[in-house]
């Protein structure tokens, strides 16, 4: 196995499962935990990771199939899903209307009750067949409002970071991918209020 990443949460090896290249993840142990509360937590994301890739899936939104699952070592295999980042992509071209596709996409999440907990443009690859949304280790299943705002906030603060040259029409653009949500209104007046009790803290 070949490491090709490693975060604060878990290290990515690049492998082979059945004969197709595929992605081992694997939650490393915090040390700094309670030895019972970290398997427990590492457990817990491993289980939910896999379940949110496979009901994002159905929602329409193309993740990486996940081929086996082993939550004692907590571990995934994954497809391999061969393309760029959409983080280097946007900073190579400056393509601020990809990120309209980008809001539909979380608008098919959002709409499906899922929160994905770290959306970043450094979890979204551009692959020959389209996008595909990984990283679902903080996601959530939640009907709340809010919980659907604090994901789009703190997407807002990564893109303005990441991407200051297109931060205005690209945002713009994610949010006319994001009317799809039937809901979006409610959710963009709870982003705004989000935001000013972030302001305000």
């Amino acid at each position: 196995m070949e490491l090709i990443r490693k975060g604060a949460e878990a290290e990515l090896y690049l492998t082979t499962y059945k004969g197709r290249p595929a992605v081992l993840k694997r939650r490393v142990p915090k040390r700094y935990r309670v030895r019972q509360l970290d398997e427990y937590i590492r457990k817990t994301r491993t289980r939910r990771e896999a379940r949110l890739l496979e009901r994002a899936r159905r929602a329409g939104v193309p993740t990486p199939s996940v081929y086996h699952v082993d939550e004692e070592r907590t571990e995934i295999v994954m497809q391999y899903v061969e393309g760029e980042r959409a983080k280097e992509y946007l900073l190579r071209t400056g393509d601020a209307g990809l990120m309209r596709k980008i809001g539909e996409h979380i608008a098919l999440l959002h709409g499906n009750d899922i929160v994905h907990g770290d959306l970043t443009t450094s979890n979204i690859i551009l692959a020959d067949t389209g996008l595909h949304f990984i990283d679902f280790g903080l996601g959530a299943v939640s009907t709340s409002i809010e919980d659907k705002a604090v994901d789009l906030v703190c997407f807002r603060r990564s893109f303005v970071a990441t991407h200051p040259e297109i931060a205005d029409a690209g945002w713009n653009a994610l949010k006319e991918g994001y009317g799809r949500y039937p809901r979006a209104p409610d959710v963009w007046e709870r982003f705004e209020q989000v935001v000013r009790r972030a302001r305000y803290l």
